[in-house]
């Protein structure tokens, strides 16, 4: 038997099998773009080691696409077959548990094989990353930093991509709260590696968090040139750029971030869309022309208004359709929704509790029934982090909350959660602003006059 870069072992006796997929777990972590590369190199060696066609499983379902998903079965069967036949460790069927119940939507089964991995073998750096992203998009940041501080006494600095995990704790830490624990992690991780651009994101995220605009703008642009050769997940770190610029009332820095670096070409990457329809969306909210960028976007969401694999993506392409009028086609969308929710999958409870209704009052909203969007949203508002995601991106949907209220005349439902916002968001001159709006509903005009000047 082999052993990966780790030195776990690996049913195979190609050490060029083995080298490849230590080398496409390493780019995985790393957020390069040989992942695929590496793993062919691996299979192309030997075309029945099971961690390897496992993680091309895995690696299928990463991206959401309904014909990817039959492709994450096949390589299923495919690794069953090989341990069928040449056996496996304990780690590796722990692993095709996973997997197979990945393939029918049971997501939570799939965090629970890898947690249960993880208490046997914490240094392995696959289940660490996919139970990281499963808990992005299903329990939240505690869930994620229980899941971090489990395995994280057993790294030590001189083990191979120590600073991947560290980096990886600092995000989990920030999405529960714990900011000081999470920079300080976020910033060691990128000392030692200042291509790590997950943990320079977990860093950046704690600048938007915290209103500290200026400081995310220079933090991006000062390690920026680190990830030319990086995949797409650099174009999220210039959608959080763009934020901190609209953040600024600099509108244009915001739209010229947006058409040069993270929308410059139509994407079906659902992270892709997601940045640009969010962006936007709070564009329109800042009063700025976006001219016919909500069209481009449509064209992507009509071809994915029926995929209903990712609540959180779903959510995205439904701004697209709704913005853009695409009424036949956001229909379709939803009754896809609600065909999807009568299933048995995490992300079927997920689009049944909140991303259908989210859906249908976003939809009313571009449709001029704020009052309706408002009825829908209102109960939702402590629920809608099941959508997954982070804090910093399931924010439109507050906003979304708030604007609702505010165009629906519903001054003091709006004047509670606007007064809660700028607890939470301080130096948010858009929050200051639209608390100001609903005071002067409420007919509060000296509140509302400091507020405007605490948006100044």
């Amino acid at each position: 038997m082999a052993a990966d870069y780790q030195g776990l072992e690996l049913t195979t006796e190609s050490a060029a099998a083995a080298e490849g997929y230590s080398n496409a777990v390493r780019g995985y972590m790393g957020y390069r773009t040989d992942v695929g590369g590496h793993l062919k190199a691996a299979l192309t060696a030997d075309a029945e080691m099971p961690m390897a066609l496992i993680t091309r499983g895995y690696f299928f379902h990463l991206f959401s696409i309904p014909a990817l998903e039959r492709k994450a079965a096949d390589s299923a069967q495919a690794a069953q077959a090989a341990i069928a036949g040449r056996g496996a460790t304990q780690r590796e069927k722990w692993h095709l548990a996973a997997l197979q119940a990945w393939n029918v939507g049971d997501m939570s089964g799939a965090t629970d094989w890898w947690e249960q991995i993880l208490l046997h073998h914490p240094h392995d750096v696959m289940a660490i990353r996919l139970s990281h992203f499963t808990h992005f998009y299903l329990h939240g940041g505690g869930a994620m930093r229980q899941s971090i501080n489990r395995i994280l006494p057993a790294w030590g600095e001189d083990r191979p991509d120590f600073g991947f995990v560290f980096g990886m704790s600092a995000f989990a830490h920030e999405e529960a709260g714990d900011y000081g624990v999470a920079e300080a992690a976020g910033r060691r991780a990128v000392e030692i590696n200042p291509k790590d651009i997950w943990a320079a994101h977990a860093v950046t995220h704690i600048f938007e968090m915290q209103g500290r605009q200026d400081e995310g703008i220079a933090w991006l642009d000062r390690l920026s040139p680190e990830w030319v050769d990086l995949n797409n997940f650099r174009f999220h770190t210039w959608w959080h750029k763009a934020i901190f610029h609209l953040e600024n009332g600099q509108h244009e820095a915001a739209l010229d971030l947006y058409d040069r670096e993270f929308w410059a070409e139509p994407s079906d990457e659902y992270l892709d869309f997601t940045n640009a329809a969010a962006m936007l969306w709070r564009l329109d909210y800042q009063g700025v022309d976006v001219g016919r960028r909500w069209s481009v976007l449509a064209d992507v969401a009509e071809r994915h208004n029926k995929d209903a694999i990712l609540t959180f993506a779903d959510a995205h392409y439904m701004m697209a359709l709704a913005k853009d009028g695409r009424g036949e086609a956001a229909q379709a969308m939803l009754d896809s929704q609600a065909a999807a929710a009568q299933g048995t999958g995490d992300q079927a409870r997920v689009a049944a509790a909140v991303g259908l209704p989210v859906c249908r009052a976003t939809l009313a909203l571009c449709q001029e029934s704020a009052g309706e969007a408002a009825d829908i949203l209102l109960p939702l508002r402590d629920h809608i982090w099941r959508l997954g995601g982070s804090h910093a991106q399931r924010d439109v949907w507050a906003q979304m909350l708030c604007r609702a209220l505010l165009e629906a005349e519903r001054f003091e439902d709006a004047r509670g959660l606007l007064a809660q916002r700028t607890i939470e968001r301080p130096n948010s001159a858009t929050s200051w602003r639209w608390y100001a709006e609903a005071l002067e509903g409420c007919g509060e005009g000296a509140a509302a006059a400091a507020a405007r000047e605490n948006a100044a």
